[in-house]
């Protein structure tokens, strides 16, 4: 096989190649630049099979089988013929998402919730930022500790401001000084991932979730993020939310689709609304959005011991950060909440509870722009003995009329690999199915067709996502159109109704 390298960026990786195989040798010896890449193994990482590629190993991951590390151009492809590679992609670039914030904490009604004696106790939550300044006296009791992955050692204090800010949000002290958190006796690891500018690799952030996942963190809150999609960073979600973690991440400040990696379905995505509960006009917004939270002038600790007003997704992400940690640090055993009986919140349940109990916003229900609605710290920790809410999330609502589900997303990706003196092409489709909310549906068969280059039916089920992946197959000096079609969808207790499709069928031209 040729270079395996994530969807969009595939052809730009292939001119990064091209470029460097044609400069001339005394400049590529001046240079020397390599490419940061992520790389997939089948199974075992094998760091010094990298090394012999003339590769330099930045990151080996323990919760998947990936390293980062930096290659030379020209060796890419040859690293990626290996049988023990499964894919190798660009290491992508995330942002902090913020502007300039404590009236959100009563907002979210969490002083009602300290009120009541829930106030975080017990639950560490692994702040993924520009790090933290731990010695500012509204932060330094809560700190456990940390990493910073910028610099290679373990000082992760807060050359930003960034990072401060948001861990404020989520926990500061309740010692009649500055300001208050959500969760005020939580405690807080600092994963620097960011540097001093707000800038940072997928790579960190994925050493930083194995780090955090590794200390036994309770809580990832992640106020970063970039616009392409990485399927190593999606593991790496997964397999923290499998191994019990709950994620909340920033949906982002552009106006436009929620970004990653709050965007995967393991991650909860939050959306910044304003003193008005309103969305702001730049908070993203997405089926993926999971509820809303304050995050218009936003007050909060900055380093050095002072005190500042931030906006962003970044602000609203820790409020309910802030109202996970006050939820797990609750008693779940024997309640009707624990559907798995085994005595602790897991983040399922977590999601559950926070989705039934937010104060609905905007359209009736679940919706784009937020959610499940304003997430409510007390009414989520308040009488947890009763009966819950029925289900949002798995369960259908009885009616003799089927849910209406449809294509929430369909998007095409142009691929092309070169083998010998032959260029060949295909394309990857990629589908989401959801219902009239919004939300993802597991489970459902699709049907579709290729046209134009290639011809073939196919048909596949979605994961627990809600999505399914069909590629075509590869045509050899391919030049013309190709085009992906749906052509039906089927699960139980659903109704298709392709009017309803954000699209039915995309082209890509070669």
């Amino acid at each position: 096989m040729g270079v395996t390298i994530g969807k969009q960026t595939k052809l730009l990786v292939m001119l990064m190649i091209m470029f460097f195989l044609t400069v001339p040798a005394s400049a590529a010896q001046e240079k020397q630049e390599k490419v940061p890449v992520l790389i997939n193994f089948k199974e075992k990482t094998d760091t010094e099979l990298v090394k012999a590629h003339g590769g330099n190993v930045k990151h080996e991951y323990t919760i998947i089988p990936a390293v980062a590390a930096e290659l030379p151009p020209q060796a890419i492809d040859a690293l990626s013929k290996n049988p023990k590679i499964d894919f190798i992609e660009p290491d992508g670039q995330a942002q902090i998402l913020a502007d300039e914030i404590p009236w959100g904490i009563a907002r979210i009604d969490a002083t009602a919730a300290q009120s009541a004696g829930v106030t975080g106790n017990g639950i560490k939550v692994a702040v993924l930022d520009t790090g933290i300044d731990y010695n500012h006296p509204d932060l330094k009791a809560n700190y456990l500790g940390g990493y910073d992955f910028v610099n290679a050692d373990n000082d992760p204090m807060d050359d930003h401001s960034h990072g401060t800010h948001v861990a404020g949000t989520v926990a500061a002290l309740s010692n009649d000084i500055g300001v208050l958190g959500a969760a005020p006796q939580a405690g807080l690891y600092a994963v620097k991932v960011a540097d001093s500018s707000g800038s940072c690799s997928y790579s960190n952030i994925i050493a930083g979730i194995n780090w955090a996942v590794n200390n036994n963190a309770n809580v990832i809150t992640m106020s970063i993020g970039g616009t392409a999609s990485s399927s190593t960073l999606q593991n790496a979600c997964n397999n923290a939310y499998n191994n019990g973690v709950v994620l909340v991440g920033a949906a982002g400040n552009s106006g436009g689709a929620v970004i990653y990696p709050a965007a995967y379905y393991s991650v909860i995505a939050v959306s910044a609304t304003d003193s008005t509960n309103t969305k702001t006009s730049w908070s993203c917004y997405g089926p993926q959005v999971e509820f809303a939270a304050p995050g218009s002038s936003i007050k909060s600790t900055m380093p050095d011991g002072l005190y500042g007003y931030k906006s962003g997704t970044s602000m609203a992400t820790p409020h309910v950060t802030g109202a996970v940690a006050l939820l797990m640090s609750t008693d779940i055993a024997g309640t009707v909440h624990d559907t798995n009986g085994n005595g602790k919140w897991d983040p399922a349940e977590v999601r559950l509870r926070l989705q039934s109990t937010a104060t609905d916003l905007g359209a009736s229900g679940r919706d784009n722009y937020y959610g499940y609605g304003l997430v409510n710290a007390y009414a989520a920790v308040r009488d947890l003995s009763s009966t819950p809410v029925d289900d949002p999330v798995v369960t259908p609502p009885e009616s003799s009329t089927p849910v209406v589900m449809y294509v929430g997303e369909l998007s095409l990706e142009q691929q092309s690999k070169v083998s010998g003196k032959n260029t060949f092409g295909w394309a990857v489709a990629t589908v989401q199915v959801v219902d009239a909310d919004g939300k993802t549906i597991p489970g459902a068969s699709v049907a579709g067709s290729w046209s134009g280059l290639t011809a073939a039916a196919v048909s596949g089920t979605t994961d627990a996502n809600g999505v399914v992946v069909f590629t075509s197959a590869q045509v050899k000096k391919p030049k013309g159109t190709l085009t992906f079609t749906v052509t039906g969808i089927t699960c139980d207790e659903y109704a298709y109704d392709p009017t309803q499709n954000a699209y039915s069928a995309k082209s890509v031209t070669f």
